[in-house]
């Protein structure tokens, strides 16, 4: 069986006093090593605010942020898949908590998992 991916919706739009991207990568990306180092899936945040730069133009994708997911195999696939969704859920409550400290209206928000290669990736 070949390689599996996904595409992680972040759902929240980065934002200098939460930092979506810093709390999504963990400390120097402890985050995203430790998933790679126990499923040996490959991770990449892609989209507004991930500062990755695509294509010939050089410029990060007006796509939403995301975070996207491949492995080699079945199982690696999904233990990744069910340590990003832990680590999503946990970036969506201390964004609640933020947004409640902060005085803003409760954001609703729920994770989405494209299935398949991402439409137009590099």
């Amino acid at each position: 069986q070949g390689k599996r991916q996904c595409q992680f919706l972040i759902g929240i739009e980065e934002e200098p006093q939460f930092q979506v991207k810093q709390k999504v990568l963990g400390r120097h990306g402890q985050n995203m090593k430790s998933v790679a180092e126990k499923t040996g899936a490959k991770l990449r945040l892609r989209g507004r605010g991930s500062g990755f730069l695509e294509g010939a133009e050089q410029v990060e994708s007006s796509d939403p942020l995301m975070l996207c997911v491949s492995a080699p195999d079945t199982w690696s696939y999904q233990e990744a898949h069910r340590l990003v969704w832990e680590l999503l859920e946990s970036v969506h409550s201390s964004y609640r908590s933020f947004r409640e400290r902060s005085g803003q209206p409760a954001a609703e928000l729920r994770i989405e998992v494209n299935e398949g290669p991402r439409p137009g990736s590099y």
